[in-house]
C-alpha cells in the first residue's frame, strides 16, 4: 500500500528524533502541576500543566504513527501499544499498589474505599469516567483527599492512544493521504473544542474529566506537527519570538487563570496554554538548525531536562506523597508540601531508574511485542486484585465498634425531609412545603433556609410534637433566606453558579409570598454564614463569596419583607477548616488522641463578624429576635469533636441529627421565651 506524500516528507523523520525543547517542555508542565497541588503561591493555576501534556502527547503520538506510515506504508498496532505498556505500565502498577497498601495504614475506610475503586478504574484506564460519574469536581475537598485523583489524566491519554492510531490506520487506508489526515485532524479538533467549550459553560464535570471534550488539546499537538512540516521556514525567521510567547502564555495562564472567569476553564481559557505549547513545538522545529537559541536555550537547561526525563514518575509519585502527607499532618502548608513534593522527586528517580526504564528497554520484551502486551494483562490483573482486596480491607475496617460511630455520623441526614420530597434541587426555583404535627395548632412555626436550617429540622419537629405545635418547611440546599448570594460554592463552579443564583433568587421570592399567606406565628431562619470571611484551603478561594456588608444588606431586604411576621435568626453554626469525621477517624487510625486532634478554637471557626453583621441588618426591626447556640457547641471558646459519647458534626458545618437532639431543651427554652414575649405584645 503505497501513501501519497502530502504535508510531511517521509525523508523527514526528525519527529522520532530527541527534541531537548520537548524534554524541557516536560519539566515546565510537571513543575507547574506540582507547585499547584503544593498550593504554591504564584501557580494556583498550574494544573494547565496537564493541557501541555496532551500537547505533547498529540505533537508526539502523531509524528510516530505518520512517520510509521511513510517509511513502511503500514501501522504495526501491536508494537505500537507494546511500546506504551513498557514505557508507562510498570511504573504505574507499582504506584498504584504502592498507594493502596500505604493508604490501608493511613487513610479512613471511607477514603480507602474511594481510593481502591479510583485504583479498579485506573487499572482500566477509565479513572476519568470514575471522577466524573462519582466525585465531582477535581477541586472539591472530597475529591482532594483521594491518592490517585490524578490518574484521571493518564486514563484521557490511554483513551487517546487506543483511538488515535486507529483513526490514522482507516484515513490511512482510505484516502491515502496526509492532507486528508490534516483535514480530518482539524474537523475532529474543532468539534471536540466546540463540545469542551459548550459543556464547560453548561457546567458540571464532563468537559474536565473526558476525551470527547479533552481530545481537541492533543489535536492541537497534531496539528503543530502538520504545520511545522508544511512550510517549516516560513516560521524560522519568527520562531524565537514564537517560542518566548508561548512560555508567556503557559506561565501566564498558570499565575492568572484563578483571576480569570474560572467558569471557562477547560473551555476557550485552555486555548491559552495549548496554542503557547503548540508555539513553542512549531519554533523548535523551525528552529530546528540552530536548537539553542530562544526558549530553546532555557528549555535544554540541565535542571529541566532532568525534570522532563523523570516527568512521568514525579507525575506519579507527587499526589500521593500530598495526600499523604495532608493525612498525617494536617496543618501542612506550602513550604512543607514543596518539601514532601522534593522527597517525592527523589522516589520518582529511583522509580525511573530501576523500574520504568530497565523494563522499557528490556531486550527480551523489545523482540517479543506480544510479551509486552501480555505484561501489560498481568499488570492490569495485579492491579485490579490489589484494589478488591483494599475495598475487602476497608469495608471490614469500617465494621470495628468506633469506625462504625463515626462512619454512621456521616450518613446523618433528614430522612424524613428526603423521603416526603420537601425541598427542591439546586437548580429548581420550585418551592416546597412540608407540614408536620398539630394541623389546628395555634402555633405554626415556619423553618425557612438553607441546609443549615435544615440541620435544625429533626430537633423543631420533636419540639412542635412534644407542644402540639406545628411546623412548616420551606428550604432549599445552598439558598439562603437571606437575599444574599450562595457562598457554598468554589469559583470553579461558577459556570453552575450563575443559574443556580437566578434559581435561589426566584426560589426566595416566593417562598416569601408563600410564607406572608400562610400567617405563622413564628419564622425560622437558617443560613449559611459563619465561613463568610474565612480562608480556608479547602475553599480555594473566596471570591465567590459575599462580603460582610452584602450580608448585612442581604439580611435587611428579608426582614422587610418578613416585618408583618415575628422572625427568628439563629446563630449559624461554627463551620470547621477540615471534615470533622475524616480527623476523627485519621485520628484513631495513626493512634491520636481525636480531642486534641480535631478540636478547634472558637475564633478560627466562628467569625464574630458575620454575626454581628446579621444583628446590624436586623437593627431597628422590634420583630426579630436572635437564637445563638453557641456557648452549647463550643464551651470556654474551645470547639469539640465529641461531646459525651455524641459526634458534633457530621462533616464541616453540619451538626448530627444525634447532637442537635442534645440541643432540645436549650431551644425549647429559647422559643418559649420568644412566643411568651411576642403574646405578651400581642
Amino acid at each position: 500500500m503505497a501513501i501519497r506524500q502530502g504535508s510531511m516528507k517521509s525523508s523527514d523523520n526528525r519527529s522520532s528524533e530527541f527534541r531537548a525543547d520537548i524534554e524541557g517542555l516536560r519539566g515546565i508542565a510537571i513543575l507547574l502541576v506540582v507547585l499547584f497541588h503544593c498550593d504554591a503561591p504564584g501557580f494556583l493555576g498550574g494544573f494547565v500543566g496537564v493541557d501541555v501534556f496532551f500537547v505533547l502527547s498529540g505533537f508526539l503520538i502523531t509524528g510516530i504513527l505518520v512517520h510509521e506510515v511513510q517509511a513502511t506504508s503500514q501501522l504495526n498496532l501491536l508494537e505500537f501499544y507494546a511500546r506504551r505498556a513498557r514505557r508507562l505500565l510498570p511504573a504505574f502498577a507499582v504506584t498504584l499498589v504502592a498507594t493502596l497498601l500505604i493508604g490501608a495504614f493511613i487513610l479512613t475506610p471511607q477514603e480507602l474505599d474511594l481510593a481502591a475503586r479510583a485504583a479498579r478504574s485506573a487499572a482500566l484506564h477509565m479513572s476519568n469516567i470514575f471522577f466524573d460519574k462519582n466525585t465531582g469536581d477535581y477541586f472539591s475537598p472530597n475529591v482532594q483527599s483521594n491518592p490517585l485523583l490524578h490518574t484521571w489524566s493518564l486514563a484521557v491519554e490511554e483513551q487517546f492512544y487506543l483511538f488515535w492510531p486507529l483513526l490514522i490506520l482507516l484515513s490511512v487506508r482510505w484516502w491515502r493521504s496526509t492532507n486528508a489526515l490534516f483535514t480530518l485532524l482539524a474537523g475532529l479538533t474543532l468539534v471536540s473544542l466546540g463540545i469542551g467549550i459548550g459543556l464547560t459553560l453548561k457546567g458540571g464535570t464532563f468537559a474536565f474529566y473526558e476525551l470527547p471534550a479533552r481530545a481537541w488539546e492533543f489535536g492541537i499537538g497534531g496539528l503543530a506537527l502538520f504545520l511545522s512540516h508544511k512550510k517549516p521556514h516560513a516560521f524560522s525567521r519568527w520562531g524565537p519570538t514564537m517560542g518566548w510567547l508561548g512560555f508567556l502564555a503557559i506561565l501566564g495562564t498558570a499565575h492568572f487563570l484563578p483571576d480569570m472567569s474560572a467558569a471557562s476553564f477547560p473551555g476557550w481559557v485552555a486555548l491559552i496554554p495549548t496554542l503557547g505549547t503548540a508555539a513553542i513545538l512549531i519554533a523548535g522545529i523551525a528552529g530546528i538548525e540552530q536548537p539553542y537559541r530562544g526558549i530553546g536555550v532555557l528549555l535544554a537547561s540541565s535542571p529541566l531536562q532532568r525534570l522532563g526525563t523523570l516527568s512521568y514518575s514525579w507525575y506519579l509519585w507527587h499526589w500521593p506523597f500530598l495526600v499523604f502527607s495532608a493525612a498525617l499532618l494536617p496543618t501542612l502548608h506550602a513550604p512543607g508540601k514543596v518539601a514532601v513534593a522534593a522527597i517525592s522527586l527523589a522516589i520518582a528517580a529511583g522509580s525511573h531508574r530501576f523500574i520504568e526504564r530497565p523494563i522499557r528497554f528490556h531486550q527480551a520484551l523489545l523482540k517479543r511485542p506480544a510479551l509486552s502486551v501480555g505484561l501489560a494483562a498481568v499488570i492490569m490483573v495485579l492491579s485490579l486484585g490489589t484494589a478488591s482486596f483494599s475495598m475487602k480491607f476497608a469495608e471490614d475496617l469500617a465494621q470495628t465498634p468506633m469506625m462504625h460511630g463515626i462512619i454512621e455520623a456521616t450518613k446523618s441526614t433528614n430522612r424524613i425531609l428526603t423521603e416526603q420530597n420537601c425541598y427542591p434541587s439546586l437548580e429548581s426555583p420550585e418551592v416546597k412545603q412540608c407540614d408536620f404535627g398539630n394541623e389546628k395548632a395555634e402555633v405554626r412555626i415556619i423553618l425557612f433556609g438553607d441546609s443549615h436550617a435544615m440541620h435544625w429540622f429533626n430537633s423543631l419537629k420533636q419540639i412542635a410534637d412534644l407542644n402540639g405545635w406545628m411546623l412548616t418547611t420551606i428550604v432549599k440546599p445552598s439558598c439562603p433566606a437571606f437575599d444574599i448570594r450562595p457562598s457554598t460554592f468554589q469559583p470553579q463552579d461558577s459556570g453552575r453558579l450563575e443559574p443556580y443564583n437566578a434559581a435561589c433568587t426566584q426560589w426566595r421570592t416566593q417562598a416569601l409570598g408563600l410564607i406572608h399567606n400562610l400567617h405563622p406565628t413564628l419564622v425560622l431562619l437558617g443560613n449559611a454564614t459563619s465561613q463568610l470571611g474565612h480562608k480556608y484551603e479547602h475553599l480555594f478561594a473566596s471570591t465567590s463569596q459575599p462580603s460582610l456588608n452584602e450580608l448585612r444588606d442581604g439580611v435587611r431586604k428579608t426582614l422587610q419583607t418578613l416585618k408583618e411576621h415575628s422572625v427568628v435568626i439563629i446563630r449559624d453554626t461554627p463551620y470547621f477548616p477540615y471534615n470533622v469525621p475524616t480527623c476523627l477517624a485519621r485520628s484513631l487510625r495513626q493512634d491520636r488522641d481525636p480531642q486534641t486532634s480535631c478540636t478547634a478554637d472558637q475564633s478560627t471557626v466562628l467569625n464574630p463578624n458575620v454575626y454581628e453583621s446579621e444583628k446590624a441588618g436586623a437593627h431597628n426591626f422590634s420583630h426579630v429576635y436572635f437564637i445563638d447556640m453557641t456557648d452549647l457547641i463550643c464551651h470556654t471558646g474551645t470547639c469539640n469533636p465529641v461531646q459525651g459519647h455524641t459526634i458534633v458534626y457530621r462533616d464541616t458545618d453540619h451538626l448530627t441529627v444525634d447532637f442537635a437532639g442534645r440541643l432540645i431543651p436549650g431551644l425549647t427554652t429559647a422559643l418559649k421565651t420568644i412566643l411568651g414575649t411576642y403574646s405578651h405584645s400581642s
